[in-house]
């Protein structure tokens, strides 16, 4: 098992209890950040990073990471 601390921004926050930023997870060895995503806002999250580096979906999460979500951003 890993532990992680995951940060919803913006309109992300509805995902979690009380629409807090953040909240820290057990996760099983060998999770993605697209099976984060999928346990929490599917088709709403625009970009994750990993502490300030930008990573792929499929990158794989480690023990004590932080996960930062972004949603899609509208206006013009």
């Amino acid at each position: 098992m890993i532990r992680v601390e995951i940060n919803m921004h913006g309109n992300l926050r509805r995902f979690l209890p009380d629409g807090i930023g953040s909240i820290q997870l057990d996760l099983p060895d060998g999770t993605t950040v697209l099976n984060v995503i999928d346990s929490f806002a599917e088709h709403e999250v625009w970009l994750a990073s990993i502490g300030d580096v930008v990573v792929p979906l499929s990158a794989e999460v480690e023990d004590g990471a932080e996960l930062n979500f972004f949603p899609y951003l509208e206006g013009g």
